[in-house]
């Protein structure tokens, strides 16, 4: 069995107890951040199992792909809810007060797989029926801490990121200020496939809710995917313009 990760996420499949927990299970791991060709390897069913955005996955189910199905899903540190709120960000000095106010704005963002500096900016923009590319100059920044600095330090006007990671950072409420949230998203998910045998599906879901991630985590522990607790962020993409 191989499991794929998406290595921006953050999980430590090379470290123990990762290591030997998967070793044990008979998994082997590949780790990329090359997006579009996680999402070209998924779509031709060939790992087994996939550690992934939650929005690679609506991509999935969106176009009737039901190979894969949820296992378990991140958790948020703060709260240790599902939902992963995003703030809009600026730096604490910049004039605007909402994302109105920022038409035509440098704009940080991980990639177009990201749920919180992609698509949560477009779900917000989409409700006021502008569109995430026409509205903003979206640049290409280092990931989470590495947005909020890129504001910091000029590079983009603004960014979202998950509120967990600008809190993180007590300094980030010197520098920064939030002017803008969207609430429903959710984080990364554990996806299995249909070769996956139902007794390993169970052995590695108990692992992964029973990890106890390290103080400096991206995230919180691993809960039992739900489809409920993600129907109001997979409702709110469907409603996106085509080619999300």
């Amino acid at each position: 069995m191989e499991l794929l990760v998406d290595s921006n996420l953050g999980l430590p499949v090379n470290e123990k107890p990762w290591s030997d927990i998967l070793a044990g299970l008979g998994i082997t791991t590949s780790l990329t951040n090359d997006l579009p060709e996680l999402d070209r390897s998924v779509a031709r069913h060939e790992p087994d199992i996939v550690f992934m955005p939650i929005s690679d996955f609506h991509r999935l189910l969106a176009a009737s792909d039901t190979y894969y199905r949820g296992l378990a899903a991140v958790t948020s540190k703060l709260t240790g809810s599902s939902k992963l709120p995003s703030v809009l960000v600026v730096r604490k000095d910049d004039p605007a007060e909402s994302i109105s106010d920022l038409p035509g704005a440098t704009f940080g963002y991980i990639n177009t797989s990201c749920s919180s500096s992609y698509f949560c900016p477009a779900i917000l923009l989409n409700r006021r029926g502008d569109d995430l590319h026409g509205f903003f100059d979206l640049r290409a920044t280092a990931p989470w801490q590495g947005q909020i600095d890129a504001v910091i330090d000029g590079t983009v006007r603004a960014t979202m990121v998950v509120e967990d990671i600008w809190r993180a950072t007590p300094s980030n409420a010197d520098t920064t200020k939030v002017i803008g949230r969207y609430d429903d998203a959710t984080g990364a998910v554990v996806v299995v496939g249909d070769g996956v045998p139902e007794g390993l599906r169970k052995r590695l879901l108990d692992a992964l809710v029973t990890w106890h991630p390290g103080p400096d985590a991206l995230f919180g522990p691993f809960t039992r995917y739900r489809d409920e607790d993600v129907a109001a962020f997979f409702a709110d993409m469907e409603r996106l313009p085509a080619g999300f």
